[in-house]
């Protein structure tokens, strides 16, 4: 889970790459804690407008791509397109059920182990992804039988 550190950290790395620290940007790094576990823009922006009603949604997005490009955040899309936005060191890759949408993390170990069998049987190496593995969660499986 993240805390406020994370935004302190976040504020570093930005000022490492060059990065401005504005008004703004704090609003949207601490969203991105507040709003846990799986923020979208809209979520962050509607924690943003919550504290600072005057911040627009176009500020909101810009700025998400901004940290985007900076490094500092990520995004990974899930089913149809959505986006959730997460700090840069939070490297597991996302699992989404095609059913219900519950979204979970695969830990770095089994990742490794996937990974490493892939590679093995085909050549190609998984990185952790810009888009969310398909999956059915163990509720919708109950469900189905």
């Amino acid at each position: 889970m993240v805390d406020s550190t994370d935004v302190s950290d976040a504020l570093d790395q930005l000022r490492r790459t060059g990065g401005r620290v504005t008004h703004q940007r704090r609003l949207v790094l601490q969203a991105l804690v507040d709003a846990q576990p799986h923020p979208s823009a809209e979520d962050v922006a509607e924690h943003v407008a919550a504290v600072a009603p005057d911040v627009h949604m176009s500020t909101v997005y810009r700025t998400l791509n901004t940290l985007t490009e900076l490094g500092v955040i990520s995004h990974v899309h899930l089913d149809h397109g959505r986006s959730v936005y997460h700090f840069t060191d939070d490297v597991r890759p996302h699992l989404v059920c095609g059913r219900c949408g519950r979204v979970d993390h695969v830990d770095a170990e089994t990742f490794a182990t996937v990974r490493h069998a892939i590679e093995s049987a085909t050549g190609f190496r998984l990185d952790r992804g810009h888009f969310a593995w398909s999956a059915n969660c163990p509720a919708c499986q109950a469900d189905v039988g």
